[in-house]
């Protein structure tokens, strides 16, 4: 009555486990389970753009009011009544060629000190753009939960629609837990999966896109430095990929046999407890949980780094 004594069950726990390594596949399949929802995510699409370019822009703005904080402390030292030329000009002469860059550099006026009111203005709108991002963030998190969830829905009733035309043969030669937990698990890790995918490759695209032109307006030459550590960044993050996938197929293909386990265990109980299989029930239970704990283990461990 166990899993372990029905060897069938172990080939055909498998099987999704090898199909569900094609990531191509699999992801064109979901993408078009969206295809309904086109409204909805169009709107993700503006409001991901929208906040992540905000978040982007701010540092900048930040980056001014530090200017205006510097350029004030700066001005404070010189002597007023002359230009910021003439005020280059004398540390070039005093021999201080450094601070002479720094301050040719510099919208400085001299005599002057800090403008508390442009900073605080420019504060202010950094301020203004940061609440805007996280309002336009938090809109895009709840349309991408209600665009999973109504894909989520048409899901299970495919699945359900699915499960009433297949043969009884089909269930005659797999355990009820293996396809209860086909019907149950799988759809749950798919709505998982897919709530997290959706945002964090959005998020994590237009970051870069958003990140690199900004990037280019300050400095070339460090915008180019960096592009060269991105192959190598490409190949690890590949190879923690390709490690937690494997995991994740095997944690999603351990915890259906587990469920198929229970099930038939606890359906069968009475006929386990008169043939004395109780011990090796539990012991295969034992078994079972551990591949679990071993497998989710380490794909959340991997897929975290």
């Amino acid at each position: 009555m166990t899993a372990a004594t029905n060897p069938p069950v172990r080939g055909v726990v498998q099987g999704p486990a090898d199909r569900s390594r094609d990531f191509s596949g699999s992801a064109i399949r979901l993408i078009k389970r969206l295809g309904p929802q086109r409204g909805l995510s169009a709107a993700v699409i503006t409001l991901g753009v929208s906040g992540t370019a905000i978040g982007v822009v701010v540092p900048r703005i930040l980056g001014h009011a530090t200017d205006l904080l510097f350029n004030g402390v700066i001005g404070r030292r010189l002597p007023s009544g002359i230009s910021k030329e003439q005020a280059v000009a004398v540390a070039r002469a005093r021999g201080e060629n450094t601070f002479a860059d720094l301050l040719s550099g510099m919208n400085v006026v001299p005599g002057r000190g800090i403008d508390f009111g442009a900073v605080a203005q420019t504060l202010a709108l950094a301020l203004a753009l940061y609440l805007l991002a996280a309002l336009l963030i938090w809109a895009q998190a709840r349309l991408v939960n209600l665009t999973v969830q109504r894909t989520m829905m048409a899901l299970r009733s495919d699945v359900e629609d699915k499960v009433h035309r297949l043969p009884l043969g089909y269930f005659d030669g797999r355990q009820r837990g293996e396809v209860l937990s086909r019907v149950t698990n799988d759809v749950d890790n798919v709505q998982t999966s897919l709530s997290m995918t959706i945002t964090q490759l959005l998020t994590s695209a237009l970051t870069v896109t958003t990140v690199l032109a900004m990037m280019v307006t300050i400095s070339p030459l460090l915008t180019v430095i960096t592009l060269l550590t991105v192959p190598l960044s490409l190949l690890v993050t590949r190879a923690i990929a390709r490690r937690s996938q494997r995991l994740f197929v095997a944690q999603w293909a351990n915890t259906g046999r587990l469920n198929a386990h229970i099930e038939e265990t606890y359906s069968g109980f009475t006929v386990v407890k008169t043939f004395g299989h109780r011990t090796s029930a539990q012991e295969r239970f034992r078994e079972l949980n551990d591949d679990v704990y071993q497998t989710s283990f380490g794909a959340q461990f991997i897929s975290g780094l």
